[in-house]
């Protein structure tokens, strides 16, 4: 049996634990944290969204989906496609949180005015939080990925940052 670096596994079904025990046998690694995310890979357009787990662990920063349940009415076999993300915490550069509409302006490099309508959705609906990594791949290549609906984010940007 792993002993637990994970706090949140101790309140977790059997099920859920050997999931994870399984994880970091597979993976030579300690589970640090984890969340159910929305992950949203910016430099993409439009950018792209899959929902999934995120993990820290020792060494290393993971998304991972999996397949979803074809909808009953439709009937159709899916065309899913495995995304399984592996960042290196060393390769990582900057963490921060930010608004939904900081994101769009950092994206769209340039600031804008919200308008009426989009004042209005942000009174009615709150300003998503997201989660930015970006870091330098070995190939000397750039990365930015963002996460979005993270169980404590605050938690997540202290345990980034002391990477």
């Amino acid at each position: 049996m792993i002993t637990y670096q994970c706090p949140q596994l101790k309140q977790l079904p059997e099920n859920v634990r050997t999931f994870w025990e399984e994880k970091q046998r597979e993976l030579g690694e300690k589970l640090l944290l984890f969340s159910y995310t929305i992950f949203v890979k910016p430099t993409s357009f439009p950018p792209p969204e899959k929902s999934g787990i995120f993990y820290l662990m020792e060494r290393n920063l993971w998304f991972e989906d999996f397949p979803k349940p074809p909808l009953f009415f439709l009937n159709r076999d899916s065309k899913y496609k495995k995304t399984l993300i592996q960042i290196p915490r060393q390769s990582i550069t900057t963490v921060e949180l930010v608004k939904q509409s900081v994101l769009d302006q950092v994206l769209q490099n340039k600031q804008r005015r919200p308008g009426f309508i989009q004042k209005l959705m942000r009174l009615i609906s709150p300003d998503p939080l997201y989660l930015l990594v970006s870091g330098n791949q070995g190939s000397g290549n750039s990365f930015q990925y963002a996460f979005r609906e993270l169980n404590d984010p605050d938690a997540w940007l202290q345990a980034l940052q002391k990477s």
